[in-house]
């Protein structure tokens, strides 16, 4: 599903922008292209032209094309939820994010109302192909190897993986500000006002809890410091990619999640902290690549990924294309045996330097649990009934582009 289709930004929206491509009679504009690259990481500034040769733009123009057209489907097919039921979407998605200023409610129900009966339709299309699967779970990703290399992309890949860090001009105050909430908390202080009063995480209206977790759930500097706390102990602040924590271990569980709560004070990362974790990357490449050190070794000495980062960054074999596109697009063009050149994880916080095992693309599927298997299937079918929807869309509907460069054409 596309980016648009599974996140709502709430702002508001004014479309004064050029119209871009018209889908049936539907036009999509410049606004709607740009406020996608917003909500993907990809355009803070807000500051890409309407232009086809930029990929970023072209990228973010045709998801919002499918959307359309898949709407446009759904409309036809009677799956457009109703007054009363837009209403009622639009009110939950309010009580789950509360806005911080004005929203154009009308926009907002557009959206809501458009991606559910989007996902209606496509769900529907799922739940047909599904059926249609005679075979076991693991016999059919066997007979559709074509389609699991397409969809899934899996491949034996190590990692070492360095988290963007914050440190603006804010820093070291918040850091002292911390240190000081956590004495008030030892002093006697509720963590749970505190957290209710400072933090700036939606669990602040509960107190901080964040509820259950296992490893691998959370950012790595978080995990790492929130597993290695007692039960009931206050840790030091903490800091993440989101900024500064103080974490309170609340219990642990038989199946090795625990339960813990947090006060979080946001330090924004900006770009001097990104090109320093690049630089970091590069100069630990630079060793790898001369043989000053080994892929191994310089993972245990420098990831901070602590699931991977014992056994020499090995990540065993990963569905690159259902986990992180930015590493399945570094993995692409990789030999064998290989490194890629630092890779920044927009929405991980990270920079990543990925390294392509030998045994690519062979799975050993007993290895994995039926659960496993069934939600891998799930997702080659989902992700190919998407496509092949799509595909036949675009033969269906007419789809005109108004490009700058390129003039008005039809697809």
């Amino acid at each position: 599903m596309t980016a648009l289709l599974v996140s709502i930004l709430l702002t508001t929206f004014i479309p004064l922008e050029k119209v871009v491509v018209v889908v049936d009679n539907s036009p999509i504009l410049h606004s709607e292209v740009e406020q996608l690259l917003v909500q993907m990481g990809l355009d803070p500034e807000g500051s890409y032209e309407v232009d086809s040769e930029t990929p970023e733009y072209h990228n973010a123009l045709e998801e919002l094309i499918e959307t359309r057209l898949i709407v446009n489907a759904a409309v036809g097919a009677g799956f457009y939820p109703t007054d009363d039921e837009i209403q009622a979407l639009v009110q939950e998605q309010l009580d789950l994010s509360p806005p911080e200023s004005d929203v154009d409610i009308e926009y907002i129900s557009e959206v809501l109302a458009d991606n559910q009966a989007a996902q209606i339709f496509i769900f529907r299309k799922v739940q047909v192909a599904m059926q249609d699967m005679p075979l076991s779970s693991e016999a059919y990703l066997v007979a559709n190897a074509g389609l699991v290399e397409e969809i899934i992309m899996p491949r034996h890949i190590g990692w070492i993986y360095l988290p963007v860090l914050p440190t603006g001009p804010d820093f070291d105050e918040v850091v002292e500000e911390m240190d000081r909430m956590r004495e008030r908390i030892l002093s006697g202080e509720s963590f749970e006002e505190l957290a209710m009063e400072y933090s700036d995480d939606g669990s602040a209206g509960n107190g901080g809890y964040l509820g259950s977790f296992g490893p691998g759930e959370m950012t790595y500097a978080f995990e790492d410091a929130a597993f290695a706390l007692e039960t009931g102990e206050i840790s030091e602040p903490v800091v993440t990619p989101f900024g500064i924590h103080i974490i309170r271990l609340d219990g642990r569980n038989e199946d090795g999640t625990i339960e813990a709560s947090h006060i979080l004070r946001v330090v924004p990362i900006d770009l001097d902290d990104i090109e320093r974790t690049v630089t970091e990357a590069e100069s630990i490449l630079r060793d790898i690549r001369n043989s000053r050190l080994s892929f191994e070794d310089a993972a245990r000495m420098y990831s901070r990924d602590m699931s991977s980062s014992e056994s020499g960054g090995d990540m065993g074999m990963v569905p690159l294309k259902l986990w992180l596109y930015e590493v399945a697009e570094a993995v692409e063009g990789l030999e064998i045996g290989s490194c890629s050149e630092p890779v920044v994880l927009e929405n991980s916080g990270a920079v990543a330097i990925i390294r392509l095992h030998e045994d690519t693309g062979e799975i050993d599927w007993n290895s994995y649990t039926q659960a496993e298997l069934d939600g891998l299937v799930q997702q080659v079918i989902y992700q190919d009934t998407y496509n092949s929807v799509v595909d036949s869309l675009r033969g269906e509907i007419p789809v005109i582009y108004f490009l700058e460069n390129d003039g008005a054409s039809a697809d």
